[in-house]
């Protein structure tokens, strides 16, 4: 019986390349034709041709599967659509939303001390939806989730029990600087955490954080003077400009190193191709 299915398994992928991918699908093959052989068996079928032909049935459209089999592998798959949306998407999000700050910021029609809103209001909005989709998810992406809410919990009441005692015993007038810092001991909180659980929201996340941490920074020099609000605004908008100058960066680095691993894989291995692989086994 298995040579048998040998000799069948050997003209019929004579019908494709002799790659080793190939070959390797032949081995898998075999074996699964064996176990479906020896299923029949453990039945009670005793007729060999029978079971023979049962088993070449079970595999369907056999030469159609081996044809789409040998053409996908000399086909480089195509970047994910979706994935590649979404991030024209964010890029050209921050482009307009830094633009339009910068319009109502230079031709007055909003003050500096105000129009700081338009970047963290889109920030805060960036941090709402990656939790929702989060959730819509069923944050199937991170199963260290409780761990780092809490820790992010933790900071939040740390923080509001150093603004009381800064409030109660000093009256500073910049008390409420307090909870603006607090943004930034989140994000290392967070981060940290994200690389010892090996997340893969890290590197977003340090982006997001990155742009309100600057946004926090450039109201706090602002209120407090030590740096003006024009042209003070550059702090924000260049750390805008950097982080989607490094998400460009990463997007095109990650494609062309996933399209060329892939390609150096199908040329080094499956996809070579050598007679010996039409009837080696």
């Amino acid at each position: 019986m298995k040579e048998r299915f040998k000799s069948y398994l050997e003209t019929a992928f004579r019908k494709i390349r002799p790659t080793k991918a190939a070959m390797e699908l032949r081995l898998q093959t075999l074996t699964k034709l064996e176990e479906a052989a020896q299923d029949y068996r453990i039945k009670g079928m005793t007729d060999d041709e029978a079971i023979y032909n049962l088993c070449i049935d079970s595999l369907g459209d056999f030469d159609k599967y081996l044809q789409d089999f040998d053409r996908a592998l000399v086909e480089v798959p195509k970047k994910n659509t979706l994935k590649r949306n979404i991030a024209t998407g964010v890029v050209g999000t921050v482009a307009v939303i830094v633009a339009l700050y910068l319009i109502l910021s230079l031709t007055g029609a909003l003050a500096w001390g105000v129009s700081w809103l338009i970047i963290l209001g889109a920030v805060v909005a960036a941090v709402v939806a990656t939790d929702v989709l989060l959730m819509l998810k069923g944050f199937k992406e991170d199963k260290f989730l409780v761990p780092r809410l809490f820790n992010l919990g933790t900071v939040i009441l740390v923080f509001v029990f150093m603004y009381l005692c800064i409030r109660l015993s000093v009256h500073p007038v910049y008390d409420w600087y307090i909870f603006l810092c607090m943004l930034p001991a989140a994000l290392i909180m967070d981060i940290a955490i994200g690389f010892v659980t090996k997340s893969k929201l890290t590197i977003p996340e340090i982006f997001v954080w990155a742009m309100l941490t600057s946004v926090m920074l450039y109201v706090m020099l602002g209120v407090a003077r030590v740096m003006p609000w024009h042209p003070g605004w550059l702090l924000p908008a260049l750390t805008a400009i950097l982080i989607v100058a490094a998400v460009v960066s990463l997007l095109i680095g990650r494609s062309k190193k996933a399209k060329k691993d892939k390609q150096a894989f199908l040329d080094s291995t499956r996809n070579q191709v050598d007679e010996e692989y039409y009837t080696k086994w």
